[in-house]
């Protein structure tokens, strides 16, 4: 009990506790999660284990073990893995044990059953490490630290806001990829979406006719040798392997298939002296790449996680794995200034930057004591506009939608 109640205190201190209610709540939900904490090691071996939170009454698996009693836990326990099979907790009891038609090997996989289940799902690995997975991302708790991996969602809202419209299936496979499958593997990677189906002379402008390493086909003979779909999980396995051990771009058509890889990007002067070196080689080539290019998406992932989009020049997206310490900015008004104010106005204002001319949209929100703000280009550092608001948030307008 002692243990449990230091967990709780833990949890509430860190803010975790408010994400997953459903563990919280019960004696015997916050129990399953110490044991999970606490692996077993049988032989040296650390004992994979995992189990479900589900309290959604429409949630096939909540109708599915609602009623059911009777299952032994320290017999259960020993077959859910966290992977093939899960035990089942429902209104704070353990109700049996779930197998999977399929396994949830990777967090790409155990993402996906989260959102289908409307569930929380914890899982502990061959490792130690245990997750976490719910509704506003994955919790991950290592060498007794503790980490948050955010959900998508936010990232997914700000890609559409830049290009509408756009088909966000193929969106959520590439994006779910790099930030599930990619950066917890530390796989380096550079993905580049043509947003537009082009005609073959205009995909020359992309694809090099040749690699630079003999072993790689031609990279427009690519999709002739294998199709891989970015929506399809075995497919999605096979370009992981691919770029485990390969360097270069990988080209993806407006319907998620791989057309090209091993390709070095190759970029403008314009694009070189308007742009400033973002990182390493691989994010400042993807990032004026970007720039030149406005028929594409470029995802980069780098050998320490961090996943970046690129549009236009512009970075778009920053997902990482962050403490749970880490201090999350408030962009709420202070209670005093919202006492005070009588009336707010929000504002959209479309602006091209006179040095880059690349379009943006500027979206302010004001009232009556607001301050001078400025902002720069988010592509070029050149001075964009100003005005007096509260709060100030500008992005990129693509002047090419896909058909």
């Amino acid at each position: 009990m002692a243990q449990m109640s230091f967990l709780k205190d833990e949890l509430e201190q860190n803010g975790i506790a408010s994400f997953i209610p459903e563990i919280i709540e019960h004696e015997a939900v916050l129990a399953e999660l110490e044991y999970a904490l606490r692996p077993v090691v049988h032989e040296g071996k650390i004992q994979p284990y995992g189990f479900i939170v589900c309290s959604c009454t429409d949630s096939l698996i909540y109708r599915k073990f609602a009623h059911q009693t009777g299952f032994e836990l320290n017999i259960a326990r020993r077959i859910a893995d966290g992977c093939h099979s899960f035990l089942i907790f429902t209104e704070g009891e353990f109700k049996g044990v779930f197998p999977l038609a399929e396994s949830a090997d990777d967090e790409y996989s155990l993402v996906q059953l989260q959102q289908s289940s409307k569930a929380v799902i914890c899982i502990t690995d061959n490792t130690g490490t245990t997750k976490i997975f719910c509704d506003e991302g994955v919790f991950i708790h290592q060498y007794r630290q503790w980490q948050h991996k955010p959900s998508i969602k936010q990232a997914l809202s700000n890609i559409r806001r830049c290009v509408s419209p756009i088909d966000c299936e193929i969106l959520d496979s590439i994006l779910g990829f790099c930030f599930y499958e990619l950066s917890p593997n530390k796989i380096g990677a550079t993905l580049v979406w043509c947003l537009k189906s082009l005609p073959a002379k205009e995909m020359e402008r992309f694809l090099p006719s040749t690699m630079p390493q003999a072993r790689y086909a031609p990279a427009r003979n690519l999709q002739k040798r294998i199709t891989l779909d970015m929506r399809d999980d075995v497919n999605r396995a096979i370009l992981r392997h691919m770029l485990t051990y390969a360097d270069g771009a990988v080209f993806l058509d407006a319907e998620g298939l791989v057309i090209g890889g091993g390709a070095h990007l190759k970029y403008s002067e314009d694009s070189r002296r308007l742009i400033n070196a973002y990182r390493g080689t691989r994010h400042t080539s993807a990032k004026r790449f970007s720039y030149d290019f406005p028929e594409t998406l470029l995802f980069v992932v780098s050998s320490d996680g961090l996943v970046t989009v690129f549009s236009d020049g512009m970075n778009l997206v920053n997902l990482k794995t962050y403490a749970v310490d880490s201090v999350i900015t408030d962009f709420s008004l202070p209670i005093e200034s919202r006492e005070n104010a009588t009336s707010f106005y929000v504002k959209e204002k479309l602006i091209e930057c006179s040095n880059c001319k690349k379009a943006f949209k500027i979206q302010t929100m004001s009232w009556a004591e607001s301050e001078e703000h400025k902002i720069s280009c988010p592509v070029c550092n050149h001075f964009l506009y100003s005005t007096k608001c509260y709060v100030m948030s500008v992005y990129i307008v693509k002047n090419l939608l896909p058909q």
